[in-house]
């Protein structure tokens, strides 16, 4: 993947989110994969996630959204957002990476990932690994959504 250019800043997408419509702030890029051009939109917003008001920002594919990361506890000191590892099954839903109990899978090796419940202390924290980006790092999380972009397409040719 390969970021071709950064075409603005739009401020009213929305989204359905979890029975929710969201409104974002997105930064719209033109990406390049093998599969040729692409539109790619990292949206903020907040929303209440482990019992507080937390930054949010989703990277939309061609308008999926293939990666959602949460601020961590510590989102003003250090600007990191969290996004759980969750792998694609055979019933296509995805299951959660089991942190510390489960290795990191390979294809996440250059990602900086953390147990997510050393990042967020909170009651209902999933006990996952996460990838780990700053806000400030567009790169990254586009090549997270990237990533799982190609993951479900490798599972949906199994199929």
């Amino acid at each position: 993947m390969k970021i071709i250019s950064l075409l603005g800043v739009k401020e009213d997408f929305e989204d359905q989110m979890f029975d929710k419509l969201e409104k974002y702030t997105v930064l719209q890029y033109i990406a390049l994969d093998q599969e040729g051009k692409h539109e790619v939109m990292v949206g903020h917003t907040e929303r209440e996630t482990y019992g507080l008001n937390r930054k949010r920002v989703v990277v939309f594919i061609d308008n999926y959204p293939f990666a959602e990361f949460v601020a961590a506890d510590d989102f003003d000191k250090t600007g990191d957002l969290l996004s759980e590892i969750r792998l694609i099954q055979e019933d296509d839903h995805m299951d959660m990476c089991e942190y510390p109990e489960e290795g990191i899978p390979a294809i996440y090796a250059n990602f900086t990932v953390e147990g997510l419940p050393n990042r967020i202390k909170a009651k209902g924290v999933h006990n996952a690994w996460a990838v780990v980006a700053n806000i400030s790092d567009n790169k990254t999380m586009i090549a997270l959504a990237f990533l799982r972009k190609k993951e479900k397409e490798i599972y949906s040719k199994k199929k």
